[in-house]
């Protein structure tokens, strides 16, 4: 206690110095704690924005079908077509894979309509079951016009940006559809466009998806489908990053127990959405690893200087017969306290941001922002993150005045008195 009273004092009696690396030691801490946080947000939400629009992290599917660069749109036969067995026993393996948070069966088409001025447009079309991947998976929703429900089969929805903007169709219009049936064949159908899809997070201006969205209920109905057959199984992670490890083992499930199927990740078939989400997680942790470094070297060079305009306190103090164990101890202690109180209150201060933050939200309505966090998300408390910048503190703390104060207690009363 005697030695802590004595710190203590001596803290307050060098008052500007204590008070600069408190500052930086506060402000790094507070830099630091907010960022590992947050950049781990940030990638979860790119990940899942990115994702869950439209295409997914990865599918399963035959595996002649060709996927490279397709974004999710491809070419098969309906021979490829995955059957109702194969849906169930991959759906029950994939339900075991806990960083999986969902999938669902989708029929990927091309198709034909007839609009206004009975022209024919090719158009891409997408068959899911609407309820619950609007609700649980995407950020889609409906700009204008009425929800598509589940297991109509005389509706469907239109992508806002590429059709309805430009114009191809009107919400509430009806138009003859040629779509394609089990057997390939394509039937034609008098089909409303009950809505227009948006997508909440996704920066419209520049990166819209053309596609005509059907409830997979209603359009195998639609079309004759006598049994629930699927281009496709496409499905969610918690967090991209941990993609290839999820991919290996449901490669290996299906060789040995579908070898007929495939599983691909989006790093195929949709190369620039996994690439934004990689590389901007890397590049933020780079940022932050010079943000730490700045600190750490700015709090070890204010810690030394401090020690080195102590050099006449370290002469009176070896005069008075403190060994330089006793002198290297009492330094070490005094950075220690300012460097692990300014960490601390850095700590809180970031805790109590991010708190508000959640509380509140963070929304925005810039470009560039909206392909980094969409148009808003939530940041949240990350236990491994915060043990993370714990620890480098608390080895900042410890570490920053020690070698220092080393070569302050190897002085001996002469070197102080040149020093001076």
């Amino acid at each position: 206690m005697e030695r802590l009273s004595l710190c203590l004092k001596n803290l307050g009696r060098h008052g500007w110095r204590t008070r600069v690396i408190l500052l930086i030691a506060l402000f790094g801490a507070f830099l630091t704690f907010v960022s590992e946080n947050v950049i781990e947000d940030i990638s979860i939400k790119q990940s899942d924005m990115f994702g869950r629009s439209s295409v997914g992290h990865f599918r399963v599917l035959d595996a002649g079908i060709e996927t490279k660069n397709s974004f999710g749109y491809y070419h098969y036969e309906p021979s490829e077509m995955m059957g109702p067995t194969e849906i169930a026993e991959v759906g029950a393996f994939l339900r075991t894979i806990p960083e999986i948070t969902g999938f669902r069966e989708r029929i990927v088409f091309n198709g034909v309509y007839y609009n206004d001025e009975d022209a024919e447009r090719g158009f891409n079309g997408i068959a899911m079951d609407m309820e619950d991947f609007d609700r649980d998976f995407t950020d889609l929703y409906y700009a204008k016009g009425e929800r598509l429900e589940k297991g109509e089969s005389e509706a469907c929805a239109a992508s806002w940006y590429e059709y309805e903007e430009q114009k191809s169709v009107s919400i509430g219009g009806r138009y003859v559809f040629l779509l394609p049936n089990r057997n390939g064949e394509f039937v034609d159908r008098f089909i409303e466009v009950k809505g227009g899809i948006d997508f909440r997070t996704m920066p419209k201006e520049t990166m819209g998806f053309n596609a005509m969205y059907f409830d997979l209920e209603g359009f195998r109905e639609a079309v004759g489908y006598d049994e629930s057959a699927a281009s496709e199984l496409i499905g969610f992670l918690s967090d991209s990053r941990g993609l290839d490890k999820v991919v290996g083992r449901i490669d290996s499930f299906l060789a040995a127990e579908h070898p007929g199927l495939k599983v691909v990740s989006w790093q195929e078939y949709a190369p620039i959405m996994s690439e934004m989400v990689i590389g901007f997680d890397a590049m933020m942790k780079a940022v932050e690893t010079i943000l730490i470094a700045i600190c750490v070297l700015l709090v070890v060079k204010l810690t030394t200087f401090s020690i080195i305009e102590r050099y006449s306190e370290i002469g009176t103090m070896r005069a008075l017969g403190f060994a330089r164990s006793d002198i290297t101890l009492q330094f070490a202690l005094e950075g220690f306290l300012v460097i692990a109180a300014g960490a601390a209150a850095g700590m809180l201060l970031g805790a109590a941001l991010i708190a508000l933050l959640h509380e509140t939200g963070v929304r925005n309505g810039l470009t560039f922002f909206a392909y980094v966090i969409g148009d808003g998300f939530r940041p949240s408390f990350h236990a491994d993150k915060i043990a993370r910048v714990i620890a480098v503190f608390a080895a900042v703390a410890a570490l920053a005045p020690l070698l220092p104060a080393i070569r302050g207690g190897r002085l001996s009363i002469l070197q102080t008195l040149e020093k001076r």
